[in-house]
Protein backbone atom coordinates (compact mmCIF):
# COMPACT_ATOMS: atom_id res chain seq x y z
CA UNK A 1 0.00 0.00 0.00
CA UNK A 2 1.51 3.28 -1.07
CA UNK A 3 -0.02 6.02 1.07
CA UNK A 4 -0.91 5.58 4.74
CA UNK A 5 -3.51 8.28 5.20
CA UNK A 6 -7.11 7.61 6.17
CA UNK A 7 -7.97 5.72 2.97
CA UNK A 8 -4.74 3.72 2.82
CA UNK A 9 -4.86 2.70 6.48
CA UNK A 10 -8.53 1.72 6.31
CA UNK A 11 -7.83 -0.28 3.15
CA UNK A 12 -4.95 -2.15 4.79
CA UNK A 13 -7.13 -2.91 7.80
CA UNK A 14 -9.83 -4.34 5.50
CA UNK A 15 -7.24 -6.36 3.57
CA UNK A 16 -5.86 -7.71 6.84
CA UNK A 17 -9.34 -8.83 7.89
CA UNK A 18 -10.01 -10.43 4.50
CA UNK A 19 -7.24 -12.99 4.90
CA UNK A 20 -6.45 -12.78 1.17
CA UNK A 21 -2.78 -11.94 1.67
CA UNK A 22 0.14 -13.24 3.70
CA UNK A 23 2.14 -10.03 3.59
CA UNK A 24 1.31 -6.31 3.33
CA UNK A 25 3.94 -3.59 3.03
CA UNK A 26 3.07 0.01 3.88
CA UNK A 27 4.94 2.79 2.08
CA UNK A 28 4.50 6.47 2.85
CA UNK A 29 6.47 9.67 2.31
CA UNK A 30 6.48 9.84 6.13
CA UNK A 31 8.28 6.61 7.09
CA UNK A 32 7.33 7.07 10.77
CA UNK A 33 3.65 7.21 9.82
CA UNK A 34 3.97 3.98 7.83
CA UNK A 35 5.71 2.29 10.77
CA UNK A 36 3.06 3.48 13.22
CA UNK A 37 0.18 2.35 11.01
CA UNK A 38 1.85 -1.03 10.46
CA UNK A 39 2.21 -1.51 14.23
CA UNK A 40 -1.37 -0.41 14.92
CA UNK A 41 -2.91 -2.65 12.26
CA UNK A 42 -0.70 -5.59 13.27
CA UNK A 43 -2.43 -5.62 16.65
CA UNK A 44 -5.53 -6.94 14.86
CA UNK A 45 -3.76 -9.92 13.28
CA UNK A 46 -4.69 -12.35 16.10
CA UNK A 47 -8.32 -11.86 15.00
CA UNK A 48 -7.54 -12.51 11.31
CA UNK A 49 -5.42 -14.85 9.23
CA UNK A 50 -1.68 -14.97 9.98
CA UNK A 51 0.23 -12.40 7.95
CA UNK A 52 3.15 -10.02 8.09
CA UNK A 53 2.42 -6.28 8.03
CA UNK A 54 5.33 -3.87 8.03
CA UNK A 55 6.58 -0.49 6.81
CA UNK A 56 8.98 -0.65 3.90
CA UNK A 57 10.03 0.93 0.65
CA UNK A 58 9.68 0.25 -3.05
CA UNK A 59 12.35 -2.48 -3.02
CA UNK A 60 10.19 -4.44 -0.56
CA UNK A 61 7.34 -4.69 -3.06
CA UNK A 62 9.37 -5.76 -6.09
CA UNK A 63 7.75 -9.21 -6.04
CA UNK A 64 4.31 -8.10 -4.85
CA UNK A 65 1.23 -9.59 -6.49
CA UNK A 66 -0.49 -6.19 -6.55
CA UNK A 67 0.35 -2.61 -5.61
CA UNK A 68 -2.33 -0.23 -4.35
CA UNK A 69 -1.71 3.52 -4.44
CA UNK A 70 -3.87 5.55 -2.09
CA UNK A 71 -1.54 8.54 -1.77
CA UNK A 72 -2.84 12.03 -2.31
CA UNK A 73 -3.33 15.39 -0.73
CA UNK A 74 -6.45 16.29 1.18
CA UNK A 75 -8.49 19.30 0.18
CA UNK A 76 -7.72 22.42 2.22
CA UNK A 77 -10.39 24.98 3.15
CA UNK A 78 -10.90 27.38 0.25
CA UNK A 79 -8.98 25.19 -2.17
CA UNK A 80 -10.74 24.43 -5.44
CA UNK A 81 -11.17 20.87 -6.68
CA UNK A 82 -9.04 21.79 -9.70
CA UNK A 83 -6.20 22.93 -7.43
CA UNK A 84 -6.49 19.66 -5.53
CA UNK A 85 -6.38 17.64 -8.75
CA UNK A 86 -3.21 19.46 -9.81
CA UNK A 87 -1.56 18.72 -6.46
CA UNK A 88 -2.50 15.06 -6.70
CA UNK A 89 -1.27 14.80 -10.30
CA UNK A 90 2.12 16.02 -9.07
CA UNK A 91 2.07 13.41 -6.28
CA UNK A 92 1.22 10.60 -8.69
CA UNK A 93 3.89 11.77 -11.14
CA UNK A 94 6.44 11.35 -8.35
CA UNK A 95 5.18 7.91 -7.27
CA UNK A 96 4.25 6.01 -10.43
CA UNK A 97 7.65 6.03 -12.22
CA UNK A 98 9.43 4.82 -9.07
CA UNK A 99 6.77 2.18 -8.41
CA UNK A 100 6.81 0.91 -12.00
CA UNK A 101 10.61 0.76 -11.99
CA UNK A 102 10.63 -1.31 -8.78
CA UNK A 103 7.56 -3.39 -9.73
CA UNK A 104 7.41 -3.62 -13.54
CA UNK A 105 5.10 -6.65 -13.76
CA UNK A 106 2.61 -5.99 -10.97
CA UNK A 107 -0.94 -4.82 -11.34
CA UNK A 108 -1.35 -1.35 -9.88
CA UNK A 109 -4.63 -0.08 -8.45
CA UNK A 110 -5.46 3.50 -7.52
CA UNK A 111 -7.62 4.00 -4.45
CA UNK A 112 -8.99 7.35 -3.44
Amino acid sequence: MIGCGFVGSASVFALMQSGLFTEITLIDADKNKAEGEAMDISHGIPFASPMKIYAGDYDDVADAAIVVISAGAGQKPGETRLDLVNKNVAIFKSIIPVEKSACPRQKTFLRG
